[in-house]
């Protein structure tokens, strides 16, 4: 496929042309060779988010976010594709201001929405700080800005009429400064929940539905959205009735609006309802049992009514997966008989499934079980068009057919991955000490010889779709591979599974840590699965190096203070506090004083150091890299002035105007690089020859010599 750009003249750019696709040669060519993966292939990559089906099927609208490391910054493209093979892509509008959800720091795409007659999208662009709703298509050769409120539009979708388009809208961009500024002024009150971070500065609330969720934000300051309609005929803007918004179906939370808000916490609530062909059917997802499943991430069933409107659950075993983390998505069938829904499928929930149910029948239809992931589906006559990644494949638009089971490729936006020679990759399944299964993925070191024993790096704590760079995007974990080193890539979801089915919010934080901390699950995972991989002669015990952030540096923090390794990489490993970093009142900070007491205390002083890092920073051998963003490093400096003063081998870094994952294009690649260094030069003693990083090795080098002398003193 190939993409056709928009000419020149219209946004006042250069040609861009790329292509996705080549027609056949007239005469045949042998391949050239492949080549490696390196630092800048993984930066680069066009990340394919808003896919969004035309109502006619004919047509995929999406957008492209493309990272650049040397002048960091981005490169936005929107989309219109026919949903054909061979087909021709063109981009209808380009960007360069990516949405950012803060304070996680996570890139997320934009809302697009088609109009009835599939000529038009509707699309959600940030342009000089501020999201507004724009508009293209196929037959201009402009793409217009249609709103221009005083603050950003935080949702946008089509009304069932497809006249009218419905929005929300925040608080003003000046009424968001005179906060700050009034803040700024009086200073901020301290109190639950926090209005001023050390780490993050002002925290304004932001505006909420009104549900109720699992965040909690200042009442005084609290602000609920507006809702606006923007009429399509007339071209004007106006204040959204209530008799309208009644009116619309029911729309699921998104990500980005439980990142803003927080969870529903109503646990009947019917999710992903869809309407059969003629309107007279209705299928969801709802909570398999309320009364046991009360978690954050309960237990969903399958459910349809009947012809004469009588609900009728799925009772295939197949039909229950976790919500959010599990069902991805439910659709009728064209036949108005049978409802094709997504799941995550065993061995281990390591697998993407798609299954047909006819309401009444007792099992289910296989269609599709893959290792690959398949996000974003919609469905169009007997296919359905989804986003799909292997473990050596960045995101592609393929079609699955929905009798034969079959995936067809449709439009590739990373074209030169092709060109690129992967290693062998092998998905491994396991248990931790108390059970629970998990898997991860063994990425093969280049030129693996049976017999030899390789250095291994684990990378957490999500592993599927593309192996790109693990959770946080900071491990490159192809080319830790390309280098010769093997790399098992973990995945801890089914370790946390019980308890965010069953444990109600807050007490899913007491369960969380003390499975983290006190329990030590996720660590008995991992090297269970590292002990195997000892075992079955791959990965040489003395050069280990495992790797974490977020979550994966919760379970690190515990796996250092029960195993030494050769190398550690982190995002700065939380320790539990010695003493209180949130307010008493917050929810956090109650889990940590029920598990291990309050500081000071006598529980607390025993419970605390038996379970801190810092505490224990002399009996820690591991060299440890930290690369913290400025947000966040006043809660690492404990544990690094702790391992620092018993002259441990560690180097932080600290990334500014960053949040918890590093969004910045040149942070990326410097972490990505760094990290590559750090693991070469502990695991297999090799340096990288550029005059540039020749400081860095003059330092490691000192640390190495120092900690060499210090193990051989240990072992004396």
């Amino acid at each position: 496929m190939k993409i056709k750009p928009v000419p020149p003249a219209i946004f006042g750019i250069m040609i861009i042309v790329l292509t996705l696709g080549l027609t056949a040669p007239l005469q045949a060519k042998s391949a050239p060779p492949k080549r490696d993966i390196t630092i800048d292939d993984l930066i680069s990559i066009r990340d394919i988010s808003s896919m969004r089906l035309s109502p006619d099927g004919k047509y995929i609208a999406f957008q492209t976010v493309q990272r650049h490391s040397d002048s960091n910054d981005f490169t936005l493209q929107w989309y219109i594709a026919p949903t054909q093979a061979g087909a021709t892509a063109r981009i209808v509008d380009t960007g360069t201001e990516p949405f950012i959800i803060k304070p996680a720091g996570y890139l997320t795409g934009s809302t697009i929405a088609w109009t009835p007659d599939s000529k038009w999208i509707y699309y959600t662009k940030r342009k000089q700080d501020s999201i507004q709703v724009w508009r293209a298509s196929l037959n201009t050769q402009q793409a217009q800005q249609i709103t221009h409120k005083p603050g950003d539009i935080q949702s946008m979708r089509m009304g069932p009429d497809g006249k009218r388009l419905f929005f929300t809208l925040g608080r003003t961009h000046a009424e968001i400064q005179a906060l700050k500024a009034d803040g700024d002024r009086r200073g901020y009150l301290e109190q639950n929940p926090p209005l001023y971070y050390v780490s993050h500065g002002p925290m304004i609330p932001p505006c909420t539905d009104g549900k109720p969720r699992s965040k909690t934000f200042d009442k005084n300051l609290a602000c609920l959205l507006t809702n606006w309609v923007y009429d399509i005929g007339a071209g004007s803007v106006r204040t959204a009735a209530q008799a309208e918004l009644d009116a619309l179906p029911p729309l699921d939370d998104t990500l980005d609006v439980i990142a803003r808000m927080g969870i529903q916490m109503s646990k009947t609530v019917r999710k992903m309802q869809t309407p059969s062909p003629d309107g007279g059917r209705l299928a969801w997802i709802e909570n398999a049992d309320p009364e046991v499943y009360k978690g954050v991430f309960p237990l969903m069933a399958l459910t349809a009514t009947t012809a004469d409107g009588t609900p009728l659950r799925c009772p295939a075993p197949e039909c229950l997966d976790q919500d959010l983390v599990g069902f991805g998505g439910i659709w009728w069938h064209p036949n108005g008989r049978e409802i094709i829904f997504k799941v995550n499928n065993d061995p281990h929930h390591s697998l993407t499934a798609f299954y047909g149910w006819t309401p009444g029948d007792q099992h289910v239809r296989p269609l599709l079980r893959s290792d690959d992931s398949l996000s974003g589906c919609q469905i169009t006559g007997l296919r359905l068009i989804c986003g799909q990644e292997s473990w050596t494949s960045p995101k592609k638009i393929s079609a699955l057919d929905l009798e034969s089971g079959k995936l067809t490729p449709l439009i590739d936006v990373n074209p030169d991955f092709k060109a690129i020679r992967f290693t062998k990759v092998e998905k491994i399944l396991g248990e931790d000490a108390y059970g629970h299964k998990v898997y991860g993925h063994l990425v093969y070191p280049k030129d693996y010889q049976k017999g030899r024993k390789y250095p291994l790096i684990v990378t957490q704590y999500h592993s599927y779709g593309f192996l790109r760079g693990a959770t946080g995007h900071e491990q490159p974990i192809h080319a830790y591979a390309r280098d010769g080193i093997a790399v098992l890539s973990f995945d801890h979801r089914l370790n946390r599974a019980d308890y965010q089915k069953t444990a109600v919010f807050p007490g899913t934080n007491v369960a969380h840590f003390t499975n983290l901390h006190i329990k030590e699950g996720p660590a008995t995972a991992v090297e269970n699965m590292v002990d195997r991989l000892v075992a079955r002669g791959i990965a040489d015990p003395d050069h280990i190096g495992v790797t974490g952030f977020s979550y994966g540096d919760q379970v690190l923090s515990t796996m250092l203070l029960r195993r030494n390794y050769a190398a550690v990489s982190s995002a700065g490993p939380p320790s539990v506090p010695l003493h209180n970093v949130l307010p008493y009142s917050s929810n956090t900070a109650k889990a940590f004083a029920e598990i291990f007491g309050k500081p000071f205390s006598e529980k607390g002083l025993e419970m605390r150091v038996k379970y801190s890092l810092e505490a224990h920073a002399s009996e820690i051998d591991s060299p440890i890299l930290m690369n913290v963003t400025d947000k966040e490093v006043y809660s690492m400096l404990s544990v690094y002035y702790a391992l620092t003063g018993e002259g441990k081998p560690v180097e932080m870094y600290t990334y500014p105007d960053e949040y918890h994952i590093k969004w910045q294009p040149a942070h990326n690649y410097w972490i990505y690089s760094r990290n590559l260094d750090w693991f070469n030069f502990w695991l297999r003693g090799a340096e990288d020859g550029a005059p540039e990083k020749s400081p860095q090795y003059e330092r490691w080098r000192k640390l190495r010599e120092t900690h060499e002398t210090h193990l051989k003193g240990i072992k004396k």
